[in-house]
């Protein structure tokens, strides 16, 4: 009879430590969709500031500057997020993928900037393929997140 009544002690523990495991995952998830939700929201107001730089302006140059920081910060923070264990690892590593290309191309973006009135086509052609890259990144997050893979990527779900 004791022996029934520690087995059934045993599995009601049990049955509390999963379900709590449970739920702290599911506090865990769904702090980190909204999260995601927060700086995608943020990326997407700055693509559309981005967009509106009329390239004739004196001041494109500087503009486009300015909101490509802002999207590394916005990077940033996506990078820095906590992920939960399991299927949502890959945001992180294409995070800190996107963080390295914008980085590339802020710095190379600077150095045209800095060099006066001569324009270098062969540095803003590389400085526009990483911003590219950090792009298609943060863009292959988004369908990933909304339960599409895009054909063209290979993703390792940790």
């Amino acid at each position: 009879m004791s022996n029934k009544i520690f087995t059934a002690v045993i599995c009601i523990l049990c049955v509390f430590v999963l379900s709590g495991c449970a739920t702290s995952n599911s506090v865990k998830i769904a702090s980190f969709e909204a999260q995601i939700s927060t700086i995608i929201d943020s990326i997407e107001e700055i693509n559309e500031n981005m967009n509106a730089i009329d390239p004739d302006s004196d001041s494109a140059g500087t503009q486009m500057l300015k909101y490509m920081k802002e999207l590394s910060s916005a990077i940033d923070n996506l990078a820095a997020i906590e992920v939960p264990s399991g299927e949502y690892q890959y945001v992180n590593d294409l995070a800190v993928e996107a963080q390295e290309y914008i980085s590339e191309a802020i710095t190379l973006y600077s150095q045209i900037l800095s060099s006066g009135a001569e324009y270098a086509p062969d540095i803003a052609d590389e400085a526009w393929q990483y911003y590219q890259k950090a792009c298609r990144r943060i863009s292959v997050i988004v369908s990933l997140l909304h339960g599409n893979t895009p054909s063209d990527v290979e993703i390792s779900y940790g």
